[in-house]
């Protein structure tokens, strides 16, 4: 994938673009890289505070940016902000980007969320459990896509394609085993993609579909304590974050470069590249292989380092004692 330095964004001046959970994290780096290369920026959050405060600061810089109020799980709230970002736009819609994403501190694996005692057929069934990180990961993205090929449809004759990019997570392709919903919606989001991107290359107006799979990203999420506190943790004391340039870099290529469509980039510790997310390409597993065995094989050896050095320590304290 090239680097935004590399790469010509002139197609998305005074495009007419909207950006789901654009006022913080990944969503708020694409609205600003998109924002600078002169499109028309619509940031739907439901984070009243920061996404005013994220529209404010990039219309002060002269960059053309609205922000809505939006919660993704409410169709209606969606429907809004298509309509606000459609207003700002000059009547149309170009590219469309479902940003928002959580990761609920009470949707563990479902083997750690179900009641710690033995059942019998007399105990109260366990409590319905948490499915909010669907709603919200997968859900919502279903529901904006759904929104975005028919609104679309409002500039028949435009000489730009457009573009639908989702933002998923390397997750779609290995899990995320500390959170049930976050896997499922992950990997949804990836059947999403394969499930209309051939079809959309088809319609008319042709609409481009292209997926950026992020390794750990430094946000707010991601800093989270029981998202360190997960196997998430190990793998980022052994590799670290990947650099937001890098998603930003993905997302602004496949916003700019009307020959993409129905690509996946992944964005690894060590760079991005195409995972080759189709038949030709063992649908990313080739890709992911090579990536994902040098990470766990470097995430063994620290492993292995760490209880050699406690068991070093336990031996000298108990050489001490006696």
């Amino acid at each position: 994938m090239s680097n935004e330095s590399q790469l010509d964004v002139s197609s998305l001046e005074g495009r007419s673009v909207l950006i789901t959970g654009g006022a913080a994290g990944i969503g708020l780096a694409c609205a600003t890289v998109i924002a600078q290369a002169g499109a028309l920026v619509t940031i739907a959050d439901l984070q009243q505070t920061a996404r005013l405060a994220a529209a404010q600061d990039l219309t002060a810089k002269g960059y053309k940016v609205q922000s809505v109020q939006c919660d993704v799980s409410s169709y209606a709230a969606l429907v809004y902000s298509f309509q606000q970002a459609i207003l700002f736009g000059g009547g149309k819609i170009d590219v469309v980007i479902p940003c928002a994403g959580v990761i609920p501190a009470s949707e563990e694996n479902l083997f750690d969320m179900i009641p710690k005692d033995s059942p019998t057929l007399d105990s109260p069934p366990p409590p319905q459990p948490g499915y909010r990180g669907c709603e919200v990961n997968l859900q919502a993205v279903y529901n904006t896509c759904y929104l975005a090929i028919h609104y679309f449809r409002l500039q028949s004759a435009s000489d730009y394609r457009p573009s639908i990019i989702f933002v998923a997570s390397l997750a779609a392709y290995v899990g995320f085993p500390s959170s049930g919903t976050y896997s499922t919606s992950k990997f949804g989001v990836r059947g999403l993609f394969y499930g209309i991107r051939d079809r959309a290359a088809r319609e008319s107006p042709a609409v481009r579909v292209n997926l950026v799979a992020p390794w750990y990203i430094d946000t707010a999420m991601t800093r989270q304590e029981g998202f360190l506190a997960s196997e998430a943790g190990l793998l980022l004391k052994v590799m670290g974050f990947a650099p937001m340039e890098r998603v930003t870099a993905a997302v602004l290529q496949f916003a700019a470069n009307e020959k993409l469509l129905g690509r996946a980039a992944g964005v690894f510790p060590l760079g991005n590249e195409d995972l080759g997310d189709d038949f030709e390409g063992a649908f990313g597993g080739v890709v992911l292989e090579k990536h994902m065995s040098d990470i766990l094989m470097k995430a063994t050896k620290h492993m292995e380092a760490e209880q050699s050095e406690l068991a070093r320590t336990d031996s000298a304290t108990g050489a001490i004692a006696e």
